[in-house]
């Protein structure tokens, strides 16, 4: 089952990209308090938060967002023109099924 589209906008909508970007950007402190970029726990560095602000994010085009690979909790930082391939897509509801069985 398909669902939660991301909303179909024209890729130079920067109203709306921003808004996508807003809507995936994880926290900058993760649950340990640790900051994404200079890995010191409860950082308080105005670069930082600078950094994230304008960060834009996206669901990972690998696992589709739901964390089984290498990305951070189902996204990855990319650019706008990145996050503009995303626009209209529809991500699935549940995790593909796996294509190969494990043998105990």
């Amino acid at each position: 089952m398909q669902v939660k589209g991301i909303p179909v906008v024209l890729a130079s909508d920067s109203d709306t990209l921003t808004a996508l970007a807003d809507m995936f950007r994880p926290p900058r402190l993760n649950f340990a308090k640790v900051c994404l970029y200079c890995e010191t726990r409860f950082c308080v560095s105005s670069a930082c938060v600078k950094v994230h602000a304008v960060s834009v994010w996206g669901p990972c085009p690998d696992c589709d967002g739901f964390g089984s690979c290498t990305c951070l909790n189902g996204v990855v930082e990319m650019d706008r023109a990145g996050l503009a391939e995303f626009i209209g897509r529809t991500l699935p509801q549940r995790r593909a099924a796996a294509e190969f069985a494990v043998v105990a």
